[in-house]
Order: C-alpha cells, then sequence, then structure tokens
C-alpha cells in the first residue's frame, strides 16, 4: 500500500512537472528541506543537523538504488522539448511560412498600388 502510494504521488509529480516545471522543482525543493528538517528532529541532540546521513551500517544504499535515482534525476531535467530537432523544423517552417505570406501581401499590395 505504501508503494502504491509512492507510485501515485510520482505519477502526479511528473504530471504537474509537464504543466509548470519552475513550480515543480521549487514544490520538491521544499519537501526535500522538510525532510532534512524532520530527520534532523528525530536524529536526537547527538546527531546533530545531518546525523540522520550516517545511518545504520548494516543499512547501506545499494547501487540499484543510486541508479533509480539518477534516472529519476534525467527525467526531471530533461525537460521536454528541449533538444528537439522537430521544433527546430517547426519553427523553420513557421519562418519560412510567414516570409512567404509577407511577399504575398507585398505582392498585392503593388498590384493595388498599379
Amino acid at each position: 500500500m505504501k508503494g502504491l502510494c509512492y507510485i501515485v504521488l510520482i505519477i502526479g509529480f511528473f504530471i504537474f512537472f509537464q504543466q509548470n516545471p519552475l513550480y515543480a522543482v521549487i514544490f520538491i525543493g521544499i519537501f526535500i528541506a522538510g525532510y532534512l528538517y524532520v530527520k534532523s528532529k528525530r536524529a536526537g541532540p547527538s546527531g546533530g543537523v545531518f546525523g540522520f546521513m550516517k545511518g545504520n551500517p548494516q543499512q547501506q544504499n545499494s547501487s540499484f538504488d543510486d541508479i533509480i535515482t539518477l534516472m529519476m534525476l534525467q527525467q526531471l531535467f530533461n525537460t521536454p522539448g528541449s533538444n528537439n530537432p522537430e521544433r527546430y523544423n517547426d519553427t523553420v517552417k513557421e519562418k519560412s511560412r510567414e516570409e512567404q505570406i509577407e511577399q504575398t501581401k507585398q505582392e498585392v499590395l503593388e498590384l493595388l498600388d498599379e
């Protein structure tokens, strides 16, 4: 059940990220800051501010967790259309179409002046 809730939150975040990436990044930053604050309070006075990062020696992060984290960060910073050659082609086609319209308009104005 907990895993299902996480999956729903992740999917919801990605949908929100596609709508407005800046607010999504700010939201994640606030969430991480709050998480660090809560974890530092739970660590107690002996742990300090970043005492939770020490963790138990038995609970080391696996490389699989690191790979998943890296993939999530790549998805976060890979905005749609940032390096998309199709988008470049669309803008070139749009400019040529605008130039063609402008040229036709000038020709019509010249014919009307005659």
